[in-house]
């Protein structure tokens, strides 16, 4: 028997327990939508069709033009990857570069998730379930989602695949990538770039129960630098109770997450690698399964999981995700 086809037996059994244990739940009170997820965006200065970036390290010399422009990927390190597939590229008016959003190298940001090491049939299906509408916007703030159906939508299937095969042949960056900081107050931050910008003065305020996340370096990050690293905010004590809850809560009818994702949450031939990417991330894909914009085939593995995780587990989950060595 193939090891699919093990993980997903072990999969359905896991649901199956997690079902039962959500019928012995009373139905918990609904929670207010989390919007610190899903930063907003400040009024963009209109491209100076004259100036001309640079980025240190790279040889490149990239118009600011080409900087803001969607439709194409900004590449500052040719040779540090393999050739770019057309729907990672991009050049075709009117269809977005995956490679715009996600990077040529595939780390994402903050905003757009990671693709980098991901299995490319699991990234594929992402692709025709957003194309078939069976992922949806979550919330009417999450403007990256909505640009990734479009995105979806646009490019014919074929490219679609080629793409989801480039990104699962990259390596995500190492375990500095993302900083997970347990702190019960936050620096002075804005939502910038549908991320968290830091601003360098400014009074502290209370975290309570939220992730803050954003780049370390705002002008590299501006500039799509795939070499800018992040740090994400979460409660004290949020990666321990994280931990706790990923080998399994018997009360809460929620297996083990290496159940499905491997040991190390490093992914397996079912489910994708998770550990140490976005913070952030995790807790709007959680969330997504719980709310029901996410509804592909595969999402009936995940649903139950999530019944019973409030916003608090799921903040702790997510914590705990990315706190781990990818």
């Amino acid at each position: 028997m193939s090891q699919a086809k093990l993980l997903a037996g072990a999969c359905a059994l896991a649901v199956a327990a997690v079902a039962f244990g959500a019928l012995a739940q009373d139905k918990p009170a609904a929670e207010p939508t989390p919007d610190w997820a899903w930063p907003g965006n400040q009024p963009a200065k209109p491209a100076d069709p004259a100036k001309i970036d640079t980025l240190p390290g790279s040889t490149q010399k990239i118009p600011e033009t080409g900087v803001r422009d969607l439709s194409t990927a900004v590449d500052w390190f040719p040779n540090g990857h393999p050739a770019m597939p057309a729907a990672v590229k991009g050049g075709v008016q009117g269809k977005r570069a995956c490679g715009y959003c996600h990077l040529p190298e595939g780390p994402g940001r903050t905003e757009s998730q990671d693709v980098a090491g991901m299995p490319a049939d699991y990234l594929y299906r992402q692709l025709q379930d957003m194309k078939s509408n069976l992922r949806t916007q979550m919330n009417p703030k999450a403007g990256p989602l909505a640009n990734m159906i479009l995105t979806a939508k646009a490019w014919p299937d074929a490219d679609l695949k080629a793409a989801a095969e480039y990104f699962s042949k990259l390596k995500y960056p190492g375990p500095n990538h993302v900083k997970v900081v347990e702190a019960a107050e936050v620096p002075a931050h804005r939502p910038n770039a549908f991320v968290y910008e830091f601003e360098k003065e400014g009074a502290k305020e209370a975290l309570g129960d939220r992730i803050i996340e954003g780049p370390d370096d705002f002008e590299r990050f501006e500039l799509r630098d795939w070499r800018v690293t992040f740090t994400a905010y979460v409660p004290m004590g949020a990666v321990a109770r994280g931990a706790a809850l990923a080998k399994g809560d018997r009360e809460k009818g929620l297996p083990g997450c290496e159940t499905c994702h491997g040991a190390g949450l490093k992914g397996t031939a079912f489910a994708p690698p998770i550990a140490g990417r976005y913070p952030t991330g995790i807790f709007r894909q959680l969330y997504a399964f719980k709310s029901g914009a996410r509804n592909g085939p595969t999402a009936g593995f995940m649903k139950p999981m999530v019944a019973s995780l409030s916003q608090k587990d799921m903040i702790d989950l997510a914590a705990y995700v990315g706190s781990l060595k990818p």
